[in-house]
């Protein structure tokens, strides 16, 4: 039997429950000597540019154009939150509502012809020296879930590409589960199976995959030591 599909208007408010709450069993995982996934379709410097110390953060937009807005909305915090946990810049958000009186829409691809004179408002209003965007290229809600996703960080004013990730996140696949599964148990919090829940809840996937790339931007300059006397 096929599986229901999230971009269907009738199930948005059970999926939205499904998004937040997650579910209590699991009946699959990964087993111990499974090797956890570590993404790797990452370009960018060796070390983090030390000009860019506030970074605008752009709404998620769904590339897929199957998903509701209020269920790609609710990618948003952990987004932002994976991003800060990197601790690379300050990371500011943008709202919908802002971008939408920017540019005309809540949203913005990463790929596409942006409005003129965009991005200087964005480093106008945020006081950025880089804007990141974020594409949903895949979204599996129903387990297994599946994230797939491509960020780029880019420089301000220049308009210059200086990072970029793109990944797809499959907790069918074993390595990933690992993975998800690790990560759920090192940030666990509350009562509960955490391994079962990264697995059956949207936003807790959500937030392995984005730290996943988010901790692959790229590191601060080690910092010399002082000279010896």
């Amino acid at each position: 039997m096929n599986r229901p599909s999230p971009c269907a208007p009738a199930v948005a408010a059970a999926l939205a429950a499904l998004f937040l709450a997650g579910c209590s069993s699991l009946p699959f995982g990964a087993s111990d000597a499974t090797p956890a996934y570590a993404p790797a379709n990452v370009r960018g410097p060796a070390r983090w540019p030390v000009e860019i110390r506030r970074v605008a953060v752009l709404p998620v937009h769904d590339s897929t154009g199957l998903l509701t807005p209020e269920f790609v909305a609710a990618y948003d915090p952990a987004w932002l939150r994976a991003l800060g946990g990197s601790q690379r810049a300050e990371f500011v958000p943008v709202s919908r509502r802002s971008l939408a009186s920017w540019a005309g829409h809540e949203t913005l691809a990463s790929t596409e012809a942006l409005p003129a004179g965009l991005l200087a408002r964005v480093a106008a209003e945020t006081g950025a020296q880089a804007v990141v965007f974020i594409d949903l290229t895949h979204c599996a809600a129903y387990p297994p879930l599946g994230l797939g996703f491509r960020a780029k960080l880019v420089a301000l004013p220049a308009v210059e590409i200086v990072w970029i990730a793109d990944e797809l996140f499959d907790s069918a696949v074993a390595p990933t589960t690992r993975a998800a599964e690790q990560f759920a148990q090192r940030n666990a919090a509350g009562p509960g199976d955490p391994a079962a829940a990264v697995l059956q809840s949207p936003s807790r996937f959500a937030a392995y995959a984005f730290a996943a790339v988010a901790d692959l931007l790229p590191p601060h300059p080690v910092a010399a030591p002082p000279p010896a006397h």
